[in-house]
This record gives C-alpha cells, sequence and structure tokens, in this order.
C-alpha cells in the first residue's frame, strides 16, 4: 500500500507540473537571454526583525521573505513601466526533503517548489497571505516530489523526453529565490571573525535575477546576482527590497 500511494503521489505531483506549461510564466523585463555580463548587489536586515514578523503575520520566515520580493518587484517593475498585476509570475524555490530516513546519510537532500508569486495585490499583508496559502497547499500536495521524479528518472529517459522533462522543471519561472539557514555562532578564520555571508545563486537561462539568502550570527544576508544587461540598476532593486521588508 505504501508503494502505491508513494506512485499515485509522484503521478499527482508531475501532473501538476505538466500543467505549468499550460500557462506559462509571463515575459517581464528581467527575463531574456543572458549576456555575459554580471552585477552583484547585498544588503543585510536583523534576523530578530524578521522573527518577529514571522510571529506577528503567524506565517515562515520563507514567507516573509516571499512576501518582501513581491513587494519588492512591484515597486521595481512600476519604474519599467510594466503592470505587475497582469503577470504570471513564477519563483523557484529550492526546498529541503531529508526525512526521517535520511538521517543516517550525508550530504543535501534538496527538491524544488515553482510558486506564483501575487503581484496583483497592493496590501501587504494580503501579499503574506496568499503566499501563505499557496506554500501550505505545496505541502499538502508535496509538489517537490515532481522535480525529484524527473531527476531520478533522467538515467533512464530517451534524449528527447529527457530534455522536456528540464524545459518542465526550468522554462517556467522567472527567477529564483534560495533561503539557507545558517550558525547564529561567530565563526573564524586564521583568528579573524567572520562578519556576513551573501550567498550568489548562479543564473539559469532565460532568467536575469537570482536571490540567495543566508543567516548567520543574528543577521539576515541577502546576495543579489542579476544580468546586466537585463537588470542595469541592481542597486535599485536592493533598495526596494528594503522598502519592501519596512512596508510589511
Amino acid at each position: 500500500q505504501a508503494l502505491v500511494d508513494d506512485v499515485s503521489a509522484g503521478a499527482r505531483a508531475l501532473a501538476e507540473l505538466a500543467s505549468l506549461s499550460l500557462q506559462p510564466a509571463s515575459d517581464s523585463p528581467i527575463n531574456g537571454e543572458l549576456s555575459p555580463h554580471r552585477r552583484v548587489d547585498w544588503l543585510t536586515m536583523p534576523l530578530d526583525d524578521v522573527r518577529e514578523l514571522r510571529g506577528a503575520l503567524r506565517c515562515t520566515i520563507n514567507d516573509v521573505v516571499l512576501a518582501t520580493v513581491t513587494g519588492a518587484l512591484r515597486r521595481y517593475l512600476f519604474r519599467r513601466r510594466v503592470d505587475a498585476s497582469k503577470l504570471e509570475f513564477r519563483v523557484s524555490i529550492p526546498v529541503s526533503t531529508r526525512g526521517a530516513e535520511h538521517a543516517n546519510q550525508m550530504g543535501n537532500h534538496v527538491s524544488t517548489w515553482i510558486l506564483r508569486l501575487p503581484l496583483e495585490k497592493t496590501d501587504p499583508l494580503d501579499q503574506v497571505e496568499a503566499i501563505r496559502a499557496e506554500t501550505a497547499e505545496r505541502k499538502q500536495s508535496n509538489s517537490a516530489l515532481a522535480i525529484d521524479t524527473v531527476m531520478k528518472a533522467a538515467e533512464y529517459l530517451p534524449v528527447a523526453l529527457l530534455k522536456r522533462g528540464v524545459g518542465l522543471v526550468q522554462g517556467q519561472i522567472n527567477t529564483i529565490v534560495t533561503n539557507v539557514p545558517g550558525p547564529q555562532f561567530p565563526l573564524y578564520t586564521v583568528g579573524a571573525r567572520l562578519l556576513g555571508m551573501y550567498p550568489i545563486v548562479p543564473l539559469i537561462p532565460g532568467c536575469g535575477l537570482g536571490i540567495a539568502l543566508f543567516s548567520y550570527e543574528g543577521k539576515l544576508c541577502w546576495g543579489l546576482n542579476a544580468d546586466h544587461q537585463l537588470i542595469p540598476n541592481l542597486e535599485d532593486l536592493a533598495e526596494d527590497l528594503r522598502a519592501a521588508f519596512e512596508d510589511l
């Protein structure tokens, strides 16, 4: 029965992933053919402030992060003369799939969610509520199984089918947002104290922006990586993130 349940869950997750291709993610100014030019930027937030928001809004830290990204993108796209309310804007979010069966195993166990950001909502609290509802649905449906299924099957798939599977995974998103919890105590190298750690996520074809976060010693460190041709003013987007968090 357990095997039947696992197969059924995997099939449902794959059907959900395939359905995304019927309504592709919208074009936006941050999407397009990548150039060889990159820019990076960063910002720091007190982790206690993020945790306070998490408690007040009764959501997760990831929900707060995604709501902040939503508000920032609304600001940024407005200046790029784009009506964000009309966009089907999706983000790829790496999630841990480590379970009890992995307790004695080394290495990461990570899959991916594909989430729609509620850019049509103007109220930050409405954005949080929409994101909280969608992340709850993803947990309930176990949608990360779809990516796992595609990747595990890659070894046995013909090239044509494998390309189709990779297209389903990569082709329906506008950007990546990844949040990694880190140590809340200071680290040192040769006696020098590590003050902050700002991660950089590689860009995938068609996506000109990657957002990565790392929590360390009471700080939430944001690292931004962008294609300079698609996003020539990355420092403005960094300020948009700060302003969107203050709105929350």
